[in-house]
């Protein structure tokens, strides 16, 4: 049974779900899924149910995100143990800095 329906502000949606009694090796199943991305086909009881053939992939942060978000760590890291003080454009400017002239160094 579908449960409560919420959507979020990355507008993305968040759904619940209920099942009938289970036995131990279908719980297991689920559990082992846990985390896993796949994908979900509901219908109301309905035999057709077409499954995409693509899979089923989330779309997490870019390169570039995910490399302004370590920074921001290590800067709140730096900051806290008083060895940077200032603000995070000029903790994240010097280290890019440094990373670009670690990158160029490799080139021939």
């Amino acid at each position: 049974m579908l449960n409560p329906i919420s959507r979020r502000k990355d507008k993305s949606v968040k759904i619940s779900l209920e099942t009938r009694e289970l036995s131990p090796e279908e719980t297991l199943t689920l559990m082992a899924m846990e985390g896993s991305e796949g994908w979900f086909c509901l219908a109301p009881n309905q035999d057709d149910i077409e499954i995409p053939k693509d899979r089923a992939e989330v779309e997490g942060k870019t390169p570039s995100e995910r490399l302004m978000a370590v920074l921001y760590v290590w800067y709140m890291q730096e900051t806290n143990e008083g060895n940077f003080v200032g603000l995070f454009q000029s903790f994240r400017d010097e280290k890019m800095e440094s990373i670009i002239r670690g990158v160029k160094s490799k080139i021939k």
